[in-house]
């Protein structure tokens, strides 16, 4: 009769651990697959050769922008790299900044494509659940033509039934933070002036809207 109860018992419980890790797994599922098809896209982009013409540079930002849109929360992105400079933001100083901060973004990681000849890349499964569903670390291994390889850690969160990017590690590189500590040094330039802060932001990390805007 005991040893009755205790297979009943453990069946109850293996049955309630599966109802748990089902959900992460196709959580982590759900986020790899929006990394993996927005990969996809960007190295089919890449496939015209004329992306890489200086030219055509704006061009390329354009197409990324486009392509990234849906899958890059970027007024989230922009607020964490204001940091604590964010609460003393005016509305327009928020919305300033998020503008400058997505073209610096588009116009960053369009210099790293045209600079990196990518051969091809791997997701890598998961070896660990996700503590939180609607969090997931999804890691991409890249491979350039002359053989370098590249560790990719994106970091998804979903809201609103969408898988958004969050931030991106890259070798080690918290691309999230870099930008922060930037902004934060910028600040305390301009003692803390925020409108201040977002003007230098566009005349040193991105020249064309510092000289746009004047």
């Amino acid at each position: 009769m005991f040893k009755q109860l205790v297979s009943k018992v453990a069946v109850l419980f293996t049955a309630f651990m599966l109802t748990i890790s089902l959900p992460a797994m196709a959580s982590w599922e759900e986020a790899s697959q929006v990394v993996e098809n927005a990969t996809g896209k960007m190295l089919s982009l890449m496939e015209d050769s004329s992306f890489r013409e200086e030219t055509r540079f704006s061009a390329l930002v354009s197409e990324i922008d486009t392509l990234l849109d849906p899958v890059v929360d970027f007024p989230y992105i922009s607020k964490l790299v204001m940091g604590k400079y964010y609460r003393k933001a005016s509305a327009d100083d928020r919305t300033e900044f998020a503008g400058v901060f997505r073209t610096t973004l588009l116009k960053t990681y369009a210099k790293a494509i045209v600079g990196f000849d990518i051969k091809g890349y791997e997701v890598v499964p998961a070896k660990t659940k996700s503590p939180k569903p609607d969090k997931q670390i999804v890691t991409v291994e890249v491979t350039s033509s002359a053989g370098t390889k590249f560790t990719l850690v994106y970091y998804m969160r979903k809201k609103a039934g969408e898988w958004r990017l969050v931030n991106v590690n890259l070798d080690g590189v918290n691309l999230r933070l870099t930008f922060k500590n930037q902004f934060a040094d910028l600040a305390q330039k301009s003692r803390g002036n925020v409108s201040r802060t977002v003007t230098m932001w566009k005349e040193q990390i991105d020249p064309d809207k510092g000289a746009s805007n004047g």
